[in-house]
């Protein structure tokens, strides 16, 4: 269902008479240059750039991958777990993933996510969502569609749900740009009579467009 289909926005039309939509669009792609930037989701490295620490979690010592991440927090994981759990990783695994278990893999993820995110990727208790906030949860339900990993994704996305009273539209560019439809709707709805300025500041340009739009 496409978002809006069945919403009306009419009265927030009334604020595009001093606002042209290039204007909506350059202020949208301004806060939101990463996701348009081409997608690059790993890059390996011989040495770490920056100061490093190691993760407490995901430390072992028969670990045959190390990967980095943006803050600098090394995380030694076991290369057959992630091919398992994510379809970018085991398309990686012969080309980019480094074959050295001293070379290191890095992320632009911050350690926060990847520590939530690698928790789905081996066979022990799953994190608490309720116990994780807002914005972190949305991150990590960025990495788990990213890379593909089917057993976080779900879980991720049904923690946005529940808060999308309180984040409408946050979880509607979430939803909007990963075609989750009946939630990007139920979002949309929510997010009615908030100012254009702030939805151009939270929303992809392509979820701008609908969104403004969304007028029938």
């Amino acid at each position: 269902m496409p978002i809006g289909m069945h919403i009306r926005l009419g009265p927030r039309l009334l604020h595009l008479t001093c606002m042209s939509l290039d204007a909506l669009y350059k202020l949208s792609e301004s806060s939101l240059l990463t996701l348009s930037a081409p997608f690059t989701p790993i890059v390996s490295m011989s040495t770490p750039q920056i100061s490093v620490a190691q993760s407490e979690r995901f430390c072992a010592p028969d670990a045959d991958i190390t990967i980095s991440s943006s803050d600098g927090v090394l995380f030694k994981l076991h290369r057959k777990n992630l091919e398992l759990h994510s379809d970018i990783f085991a398309d990686a695994a012969n080309a980019t993933l480094p074959g050295n278990d001293s070379d290191i893999t890095e992320l632009p993820e911050r350690a926060d996510v990847l520590d939530l995110l690698f928790q789905y990727m081996y066979r022990q208790p799953q994190p608490d969502l309720r116990m994780v906030d807002f914005d972190l949860c949305a991150r990590l339900a960025e990495a788990a569609e990213k890379y593909l990993v089917y057993s976080a994704a779900p879980v991720t996305k049904l923690r946005l749900r529940d808060s999308v009273a309180e984040h409408p539209l946050e979880v509607l560019d979430y939803a909007g740009r990963h075609n989750h439809n009946e939630l990007a709707t139920e979002a949309a709805r929510l997010s009615m009579g908030l100012p254009v300025a702030q939805a151009a500041r939270t929303l992809a340009p392509e979820v701008l467009t609908k969104w403004v739009r969304s007028d029938g």
